[in-house]
C-alpha cells in the first residue's frame, strides 16, 4: 500500500539508479583486485575480505601470519605471490627468493622502492630516528652519521661487551637460584630474558643507573625469598616431572613497562592502514603519553649525570649516549655555541636504538635455548667447543672473562647462533613500496603497492623455488654470486650448524659467516645497524649459559610462535640443571 502511494518521477527514477549503480561500484571496488599474471588464492579473490579469514584460521590454530606469508611460494610454487590484506586494500606482493630480495635490499632501495607506511608507522613515534626517513631523504645519513663510531670493534668490545658480560653474570645467578628451587622441574624463562635483554640494550645504549636493571632486581628479590623462607614455601611443585615451578617475582620497571606500551604501539601501527591516523589518536592516550615521558626523562637524567665527566675530561664515553654528549660537546666548543643536548635528532636515535634492539635480542635468545633442548648433541657439541676455545678457564673452574670472550670465538658457538638465525629468524619478513611502477621477478608491479620480502623461508630454510634467469632484475644479474644463492645442496630444512663450519690450519674447525645465503639482519643501507651488537650479546649471553647449565626440553614446549614486533616461541618452559665445574 505503501509503495503504490509513492511516486516515481523520471528524476526519481534516476536517483535511484544512480544509487544502486554507486552502491555496487563501492561494493565491486571493496573486493580484491588482482595484478596481472602474479599468483594468488583464487577463492580469496572472490573474497571482499581477500586472504584474511584464512590468515585469521591459520593463526587461530597456533600458527603465525609470518610463517602463513612463508609457506605462500611452495602453495604456487612462485617465489612471487599476491595477497589480499582487506576490503579496498591494493594487492600486496610477496617475494621469496634470496637472491631477489637481497637485490631489492642491497641495489633497488631508494631507486624503486621506499619504505613507505613504514616509515609513517615508526615517525608517529620517534620522528627524528632513521628508521622514520626514507633512504633518500637527506636526513637519513645524518642521522645515521649520529651514531656512525658505536658500531666498531672497539667501542662493541671495550665499552658494550663489559655491561652486556655484567647483566648476563646476573641472569646467571638468578637461573642459579631458579634451578635449585625447582628440582629439575620446568619453568617459564620468557619473562627472564625479556629483562635480560632490556638491561642488556639499556645498559649498552645510555647506561642502567647504580643499582642496576631489572635481572639483578629480580634476582636481589628472588634472594631476600629465600634467606627468609623455606624452598618449600616459595615454590609449588607438583607431582609430576614436567609440572611448571613459577616463582615469585618483583614487578617489572617502568622503564622496561614503558617501552612495551610503545613497542605495542609500533607494533599495532604495522598492521593499520593508515598508521599516521593511527598513531595521531593512540598518542591521545595517558598510558602511551606516560610511557614516552618515562623513557624520555630517563634518557635526560643520564644526560645531566655524564655531562660534567665528559666534559671536563674526567671519565670515557661508558655507553651509546655517552659518545652522542661526547661527540656533541666537542662540536659546540668547536662552533662556539651551547651544545643542544635536549635535540630530538639526538634523543630519538637513542630511544631507537631501546626498541629495535630489545624485542629482537630477546626472541633471538629464547629461539637459541629452544634449538639448545630440542638438539642435546648440539648443545653438547658447543660445550666441548667452549671448553676447548677457553681451556684455561675451564681448568681453573671459572667463567670466561669478558676479555676471553671477545678476544677469541669459538666457531662451534658461532655457527650455533648462525644456523639459529637461518632457521629461526626473529624477523619473518619486511615491508617495502614501490616508489613507481616497476618489474619484480618479470611481473608487473604498480607504484606504492607494498611489497613483503621474506628473510627466511624459500632458499634460505627451505628448498627454493625456482626463477627464470631472464626474468631477474638487471642488478640482480650483475651482482649475482651462484655459491650463495640458496642451501638447496645441503639440506636447508635441517638445522645443522655445521654448515657454518670449515676445515682450518691442522684441520681445526674455523666459522665462516660467508658459507650461504643469510638475512638475518635484513641487507643493503637499511640492514640492522647494530648487527654487530646483536651478534656481542648473543656470543657472549649464551657462552655463559652454555657454560653453567645443562637445559632440556619439556613436555609443555612446542614450536608455535607468538607474533609481536618480532616472532618468538609461544611456550617457553624449560628445564635446566647446573653444571659444576
Amino acid at each position: 500500500m505503501y509503495f503504490a502511494n509513492l511516486s516515481f518521477t523520471p528524476a526519481v527514477a534516476a536517483a535511484t539508479v544512480l544509487l544502486f549503480a554507486f552502491s555496487y561500484l563501492f561494493i565491486q571496488r571493496a573486493y580484491p583486485r588482482p595484478l596481472a599474471g602474479i599468483p594468488y588464492n583464487h577463492a580469496s579473490g572472490r573474497r571482499i575480505l581477500g586472504d584474511i579469514p584464512e590468515i585469521a584460521e591459520y593463526t587461530r590454530k597456533g600458527g603465525s601470519f609470518r610463517t602463513w606469508f612463508l609457506a605462500q611460494a611452495h602453495r604456487h610454487n612462485s617465489a612471487i605471490t599476491q595477497v589480499f590484506l582487506g576490503p579496498f586494500f591494493k594487492a600486496s606482493v610477496i617475494v621469496s627468493d634470496y637472491r631477489e630480495v637481497n637485490d631489492i635490499l642491497s641495489h633497488r632501495d631508494a631507486v624503486d622502492f621506499k619504505r613507505g607506511i613504514k616509515v609513517d608507522a615508526f615517525r608517529g613515534i620517534l620522528p627524528h630516528a632513521f628508521p622514520a626517513m626514507e633512504t633518500f631523504s637527506p636526513d637519513f645519513r645524518s642521522s645515521r652519521n649520529l651514531a656512525r663510531d658505536l658500531m666498531t670493534p672497539s667501542v662493541l668490545h671495550a665499552v658494550n661487551a663489559p655491561r652486556i658480560y655484567d647483566v648476563a653474570c646476573h641472569l646467571l645467578e638468578l637461573w642459579r637460584i631458579k634451578s635449585r628451587l625447582a628440582v629439575g622441574h620446568p619453568f617459564d624463562i620468557a619473562n627472564d630474558v625479556s629483562e635480560f635483554s632490556f638491561d642488556a640494550i639499556v645498559s649498552a645504549a645510555m647506561g642502567l643507573e647504580p643499582q642496576g636493571g631489572d635481572t639483578k632486581h629480580q634476582y636481589e628479590q628472588l634472594a631476600k625469598h629465600v634467606h627468609k623462607n623455606s624452598s618449600t614455601s616459595i615454590v609449588s611443585i607438583g607431582p609430576d616431572a614436567d609440572s611448571p615451578v613459577s616463582f615469585p617475582a618483583a614487578l617489572r620497571s617502568v622503564k622496561l613497562a614503558a617501552l612495551h606500551i610503545d613497542e605495542d604501539s609500533l607494533r599495532k601501527s604495522f598492521v593499520m592502514p593508515w598508521p599516521k591516523v593511527y598513531h595521531l589518536l593512540n598518542n591521545l592516550r595517558p598510558s602511551v603519553r606516560g610511557a614516552r615521558r618515562t623513557i624520555r626523562d630517563y634518557i635526560a637524567s643520564q644526560i645531566v649525570r655524564a655531562i660534567p665527566g665528559l666534559s671536563d675530561g674526567s671519565r670515557e664515553p661508558q655507553c651509546a649516549l655517552d659518545f652522542v654528549i661526547h661527540r656533541e660537546l666537542r662540536a659546540a666548543a668547536a662552533e662556539d655555541r651551547p651544545p643542544e643536548l635536549a635535540d630530538p635528532r639526538i634523543l630519538d636515535p637513542i630511544y631507537g636504538y631501546l626498541i629495535a634492539g630489545h624485542d629482537t635480542s630477546a626472541g633471538s635468545v629464547l629461539w637459541l635455548i629452544r634449538r639448545l633442548v630440542t638438539h642435546p648433541k648440539e648443545q653438547d657439541r658447543v660445550r666441548e667447543g667452549l671448553k676447548t676455545t677457553y681451556s684455561e678457564a675451564w681448568r681453573e673452574r671459572r667463567l670466561p672473562t669478558v676479555t676471553e670472550l671477545t678476544k677469541v670465538h669459538s666457531p662451534h658457538l658461532d655457527a650455533f647462533i648462525e644456523e639459529t638465525l637461518r632457521c629461526d629468524t626473529p624477523v619473518a619478513n619486511i615491508m617495502v613500496m614501490t616508489r613507481h611502477d616497476t618489474i619484480v621477478l618479470g611481473y608487473p608491479v604498480p607504484g606504492d603497492t607494498r611489497v613483503f620480502l621474506n628473510l627466511t623461508g624459500p632458499s634460505l630454510n627451505q628448498p627454493s623455488v625456482p626463477v627464470a634467469e631472464a626474468d631477474r632484475n638487471p642488478t640482480s644479474k650483475a651482482h649475482n654470486a651462484a655459491d650463495r644463492e640458496n642451501w638447496d645442496a645441503a639440506a636447508p630444512e635441517e638445522f645443522r650448524p655445521d654448515r657454518w663450519l670449515r676445515d682450518g690450519p691442522g684441520s681445526t674447525p674455523v666459522f665462516d659467516p660467508a658459507a650461504g645465503p643469510g638475512l638475518a639482519f635484513s641487507a643493503g643501507n637499511r640492514g640492522c645497524w647494530g648487527k654487530r651488537l646483536g651478534y656481542l650479546e648473543l656470543r657472549i649471553a649464551l657462552a655463559l649459559l652454555v657454560w653453567s647449565f645443562e637445559f632440556e626440553i619439556s613436555k609443555l614446549s612446542s614450536w608455535e610462535t607468538v607474533d609481536s614486533l618480532v616472532s618468538a616461541p609461544k611456550h617457553c618452559i624449560i628445564k635446566m640443571r647446573e653444571i659444576s665445574y
